[in-house]
C-alpha cells in the first residue's frame, strides 16, 4: 500500500513537472512578457488591446473607446511609428514589479528614430500583472540595449 502511494504521488510530480516543462510561462505571466504585448500592441495600433494591459491608474476614468481614441489621434497627429522594443531586466517585488525597457520609434519630428529607455512599473490585480506607470528616461541611448 506505501509503494502503491509514493508511485502515485511520483507520477503526479511527474506529470505536473513535464506540463509545465512543455507550457513554460505563458504570455502575461511575467511583467516583462505583459509589457512586450503591449509594445507589439502598440506598435500594431492595437490600443484595444493596451487598454486590457494596464491598470485603472493608467486608464485614468476612461472609457475603452475613449482609451482607444485618445491614442488613435496622438499617433496619428505625431506620426508615431515604434520600430523595435525591448526588455533588458525585470524584477519583481510581492504585488509590484519594475520593468527595465527600451522603444525605437520614429515620429515627426524625429524622422531618423530615436531611442528611449524607460522604467515601468507593474502591479498585480486579480493575479494578472498591469502596466501601472511608466517612466521615460531624458538619457541618451547610444545603442540597442540587450538583455
Amino acid at each position: 500500500m506505501k509503494l502503491k502511494t509514493i508511485l502515485t504521488v511520483t507520477l503526479i510530480l511527474f506529470v505536473s513537472m513535464t506540463r509545465i516543462g512543455w507550457c513554460g510561462a505563458g504570455e502575461g505571466d511575467t511583467p516583462d512578457a505583459v509589457m512586450l504585448e503591449y509594445f507589439k500592441a502598440a506598435q500594431a495600433n492595437d490600443f484595444s488591446a493596451t487598454y486590457d494591459l494596464i491598470s485603472d491608474k493608467m486608464k485614468d476614468g476612461r472609457t475603452r473607446e475613449q482609451y482607444i481614441d485618445d491614442w488613435n489621434n496622438v499617433m496619428k497627429m505625431a506620426q508615431v511609428e515604434i520600430v523595435r522594443f525591448g526588455v533588458t531586466s525585470h524584477e519583481i517585488n510581492g504585488d509590484d514589479a519594475i520593468v527595465n525597457a527600451w522603444i525605437e520609434a520614429t515620429d515627426i519630428f524625429n524622422v531618423l528614430g530615436i531611442f528611449e529607455k524607460e522604467i515601468d512599473h507593474f502591479v498585480l490585480v486579480d493575479g494578472v500583472w498591469k502596466l501601472d506607470i511608466t517612466e521615460v528616461l531624458m538619457e541618451e541611448v547610444t545603442e540597442v540595449p540587450t538583455e
